[in-house]
């Protein structure tokens, strides 16, 4: 009896699916949060903190989704210019950036100071009501934004190096 083994040399449609949905809602949502304090005290302010709270809200499942599917989707192996201890670090890495993401988002959502309507329509009750631990959970919300930032912007700059050095494999896997 022969079997045929194949080995996938992309992720399957419902990973790319995942992960750029998060990755559109994280780039938009980070820029937005920082945008959001020159908004301060105009009209804009509102709709905009809404938003960025709203697209929170429901990144938050997807993101939990997108982290318990990798235990189950087929694997796709590192090239072999990603081996030993350099695909550690890699490996590393991701845990890293899955671990600040969701630290991201709940903290966020722990930070609220005030109830606000899901994309303007389903009410969303802060879950903590204490000033002190609500200022807590923003100063959390703040560093681990700025960690989010510096390890998308390697991951940004890995995928280019290896794809500008003629590696397109490693981008071709989300693709």
């Amino acid at each position: 009896m022969q079997t045929s083994l194949v080995i996938a040399k992309r992720y399957d449609r419902f990973s790319r699916l995942l992960h750029w949905v998060v990755a559109a809602v994280i780039i938009y949502a980070m820029c937005m949060g920082y945008i959001l304090h020159a908004l301060e005290g105009t009209r804009w302010f509102t709709f905009f903190s809404v938003l960025n709270m709203s697209l929170g809200t429901v990144a938050t499942p997807i993101m939990m989704v997108r982290f318990i599917w990798r235990f189950f989707r087929p694997s796709v192996p590192y090239p072999a210019t990603v081996a030993g201890r350099k695909k550690q670090l890699v490996v590393f890495i991701h845990e890293l950036f899955y671990l600040t993401i969701m630290v991201v988002l709940v903290s966020g959502f722990l930070m609220l100071q005030k109830d606000y309507n899901l994309f303007g329509l389903i009410p969303i009750s802060r879950p903590i009501t204490i000033a002190e631990v609500n200022a807590f959970f923003f100063q959390v919300h703040r560093y681990s934004c700025i960690l989010l930032g510096l390890i998308l912007l390697g991951h940004v700059a890995a995928v280019m190096k290896y794809t500008l050095s003629g590696q397109r494999e490693i981008l071709r896997r989300m693709l």
